[in-house]
C-alpha cells in the first residue's frame, strides 16, 4: 500500500510534456547597455583617476569576499551541533549577501580590490544598504563611498580614500617650500649632523 501511494505521488508531480520549458527559436530578451548615464559619467571620471587599476563594473561583492571559517570548525572538540549550527549561520549570511554589488570596483591589475563605489540610481540607495556595505567592506579592509555624476570628488582625494596616497595638494606643497621652510632646514640639521659624527 505504502509502495503504491509513493508511485501516485511520483505519478502526480512527473513533469508533463506541455509543463516542459523548451528552449525557444529566438530567446525572449535584447541586449541593454551595462550602465546607465550617470553612471558611464562615474565610470570615465574613476578611469581617469585610476589608470594603474581596473575599474569594474557591478560584480557581487561575494566575488572577492569570503566568510571567516574559526579554525576549529571541524574541530573534534567541538560538539556536531555547535558545528552545524556554525554551518548553517554561514549559508544564512550568505544567502542574505547573496545579489549585493557595488556600481564599480577598482581593483589592482592583479585582481585585488582597493576599493566600492556606488552610484545611487533613480531610487536613492537605502542607509540600511550603505551601511551594510560600509561595515562589510572595512571588515574587509576595502573603502567605499558614494558618489554620483554632479558631485565627483577630485583626484587626489578618490586615490587618498582607496589606496592611501598623499593628497596632490600636500605633496605640491611639500615640495615647492623655500629652501629655508622648516623642512628644508631640519633636512640640513640632519645631514651636517651625519657629516660630522662620520669625521
Amino acid at each position: 500500500m505504502a509502495l503504491g501511494a509513493l508511485l501516485w505521488a511520483w505519478w502526480l508531480r512527473r513533469p508533463k510534456d506541455g509543463d516542459r520549458l523548451h528552449l525557444p527559436a529566438r530567446w525572449p530578451l535584447r541586449g541593454r547597455p551595462i550602465v546607465n548615464g550617470n553612471e558611464q559619467e562615474v565610470w570615465q571620471a574613476l578611469r581617469q583617476i585610476f589608470p594603474d587599476h581596473a575599474v569594474v563594473v557591478k560584480i557581487p561583492i561575494l566575488r572577492f569576499t569570503k566568510l571567516h571559517e574559526a579554525r576549529d570548525l571541524n574541530s573534534s572538540k567541538r560538539s556536531a551541533k555547535a558545528r552545524a549550527d556554525d554551518r548553517l549561520k554561514s549559508e544564512q549570511w550568505l544567502e542574505m549577501l547573496d545579489g549585493l554589488y557595488a556600481t564599480f570596483t577598482v581593483c589592482t591589475l592583479k585582481g585585488k580590490v582597493v576599493g566600492c563605489v556606488d552610484v545611487p540610481g533613480k531610487l536613492a540607495l537605502t542607509k540600511a544598504s550603505r551601511e551594510l556595505k560600509e561595515a562589510l567592506l572595512l571588515d574587509c579592509g576595502i573603502a567605499y563611498t558614494v558618489v554620483n555624476a554632479f558631485n565627483l570628488p577630485d583626484a587626489s582625494t578618490m586615490r587618498e580614500l582607496f589606496l592611501g596616497e598623499l593628497p596632490v595638494q600636500t605633496l605640491e606643497h611639500q615640495v615647492t617650500r623655500g629652501g629655508d621652510s622648516e623642512f628644508h632646514a631640519d633636512l640640513a640639521a640632519f645631514t651636517l649632523q651625519q657629516a660630522g659624527g662620520a669625521s
